[in-house]
């Protein structure tokens, strides 16, 4: 759907259920893209849980979870204020660079198990739900879709390759359903 010049774009934000991370950066840029993941964990609301507060030492985090009910989980309370540790080492996306990356972008964990089922991996929930919050995230930003990437994008060394089978494209993949969302 297009916009005439100057219409704002009306995105609906999506219902979130909200938990805070337990390690969280102050945000020292503006956001400027979004990053997709996915947990390679138990594929459960654990891997939720793991983010909001590690027990292992591990400072990772993710301003969002989108589980494979489609609920999502917002762990990041102040989106303009903190950034979390979502894009790890040896990363790069437009001008920035490893922990740059995590300040500039929003991280959106998509939650998988380790080994990916047979046949479909993401249902069409899962899907429908990383679309609209990303959908929503670029009306709030004021970003373009083009500000989205993945991962397997920004990595340098190769070492992930998330987020694993996620459908991008057809009929029920990400972009279809992002476009449906975002007006």
């Amino acid at each position: 759907m297009k916009t005439l010049i100057n219409e704002p774009i009306r995105t609906e934000k999506p219902f979130w259920h909200e938990l805070k991370a337990r390690y969280l950066a102050p945000r020292n840029l503006p956001v400027s893209g979004i990053v997709l993941h996915d947990t390679c964990g138990t594929g459960t609301h654990i891997d939720t849980l793991y983010l909001a507060d590690p027990k292992d030492g591990s400072k990772v985090s993710a301003d969002f979870t989108v589980e494979r009910d489609g609920s999502i989980w917002k762990l990041n309370p102040d989106l303009s204020r903190y950034c979390c540790n979502h894009a790890g080492r040896s990363t790069s996306w437009r001008t920035f660079r490893n922990s740059q990356v995590n300040e500039a972008t929003i991280g959106i964990e998509i939650i998988q198990k380790h080994n990916l089922p047979a046949g479909v991996a993401y249902s069409d929930v899962q899907v429908q739900s990383v679309a609209g919050l990303c959908a929503w995230l670029i009306s709030f930003f004021n970003l373009t879709p083009d500000d989205i990437t993945t991962h397997r994008q920004i990595i340098t060394d190769s070492s992930r390759a998330d987020p694993r089978q996620f459908p991008l494209i057809g009929e029920n993949g990400f972009w279809a359903f992002f476009w449906k969302a975002y007006r």
